[in-house]
């Protein structure tokens, strides 16, 4: 029921907030008189953090802008390639591109966020590849006639996509994706599939939360999976589509991430304020564009969220070899010729230092010479993936990495 009081409530505020974005246009128009005065930028800076504060914010697109090569605009075409009920698979193209370029499958997290979260992630690979999406659903939007959606039917999805895309692809899997997508391969490698990647990237993925363990990972094992179910499972509200699912909601995952850091979120905010008073146009803009992201958030399925929770961080039964897929135990050494990149952030306080390196560990029968890891400097979560450390400094090394061994 707490579900359907929170989106009772949220409907409840829209008139407050259409109310206060009408004064808001009122008052930020060229026509109104005081609109370019400090008491103008004051009226609008109280207005809009008011205003941001009720606001549902909808699923952002990904509307990439032309790649620029020699000065020359090349435009990005986006399609969808196949469709599941719980996940688009995206294609990204740019005009120009050679038919023999790279493959690269980018799975995108399905923790609470839209795939759009990552979008400056994908971006860095338009110039050169043709790029593949995880473009995950909002499980209220699913109905239920479409059944069940767990860890391996996860798994499934990620075979399934790796097929489509067919022979020679390349992985990209960010944070929680990092799991599956290792034993998607772990099983595609057994199997002897042809549809195996050449390359597997993982970035700041819980493969082992065992290692280096910090505050996030023990506050998860002194978590019970009665407990998870208990307090944190809901039904979606009449409304959705989705009427009746059990889901994990967004909200949630929203408030779990923002209550890690709430400091640094309320300094934002605050800053956000004083950049609206004082003029500073370009700091607010990049304040906007960061949160209307960051604030739109998606419903997990129950079954997905809860055998995740249990598989991944409270039984850790890849790296134990507990792990099963189709009612066979994964082995990840049955990796023997996916070449492995594994990189984390050195701040990272989500996921420590080493959790993601273990993959490396876990497959021994891959060479050496088709194992890497790279630690980046200065970078926490987020900055690992985003930001311009990541431009110059991780992006390059995967590039570098699939490059090396693409066919």
């Amino acid at each position: 029921m707490q579900y359907q009081f929170f989106d009772l409530y949220r409907q409840s505020l829209a008139p407050l907030n259409a109310t206060v974005d009408l004064i808001h246009d009122i008052v930020t128009d060229e026509r109104y008189p005081l609109v370019n005065t400090r008491y103008g930028r004051l009226r609008k800076a109280i207005l809009e953090s008011t205003s941001r504060l009720l606001k549902h914010y909808p699923k952002q697109g990904f509307q990439y802008e032309p790649v620029v090569i020699n000065g020359e605009e090349h435009p990005v075409s986006e399609t969808v390639v196949l469709e599941k009920p719980f996940c688009n698979l995206l294609r990204f193209r740019r005009e120009g591109l050679p038919d023999d370029a790279p493959k690269l499958l980018c799975v995108a997290a399905l923790s609470g966020h839209h795939a759009t979260l990552a979008r400056e992630t994908f971006r860095e690979f338009l110039e050169d590849y043709e790029v593949y999406l995880t473009d995950w659903s909002d499980a209220r939007d699913v109905p239920l006639s479409e059944g069940k959606f767990g860890y391996e039917e996860y798994v499934t999805y990620l075979i399934d996509f790796m097929t489509h895309i067919g022979p020679n692809n390349h992985v990209f899997a960010i944070c929680q994706a990092a799991v599956p997508a290792l034993t998607a391969v772990s099983h595609m490698s057994r199997e002897k599939d042809v549809c195996r990647p050449k390359t597997l990237t993982m970035m700041a993925g819980p493969i082992d939360i065992r290692v280096n363990p910090n505050a996030f990972t023990k506050q998860v094992l002194k978590t019970s999976a009665k407990f998870l179910e208990k307090v944190a499972i809901h039904k979606v509200p009449n409304r959705f589509a989705g009427s009746g699912r059990r889901v994990y909601p967004g909200t949630m995952q929203l408030g779990g991430f923002m209550s890690m850091n709430i400091k640094s979120h309320l300094e934002k905010h605050i800053q956000f304020f004083k950049d609206i008073v004082h003029g500073n146009v370009d700091d607010a803009d990049k304040h906007r564009d960061f949160y209307d992201e960051y604030m739109a958030v998606l419903d997990m399925d129950a079954d997905f969220y809860l055998e995740t929770m249990d598989r991944i961080f409270l039984d850790q039964q890849l790296p134990k070899g507990t792990m099963q897929y189709l009612g066979k135990t994964i082995n990840c050494s049955d990796i023997t010729d996916v070449a492995l990149l594994t990189l984390e952030g050195e701040k990272d306080d989500m996921i420590s230092l080493g959790q993601t390196e273990a993959a490396l560990h876990l497959c021994d029968k891959l060479p050496k010479k088709l194992k890497k890891h790279y630690v980046q400097k200065g970078v926490g979560h987020y900055g690992i993936f985003n930001g311009s450390k990541y431009r110059k400094g991780v992006a390059p090394k995967i590039k570098d990495w699939i490059n090396k061994h693409d066919r």
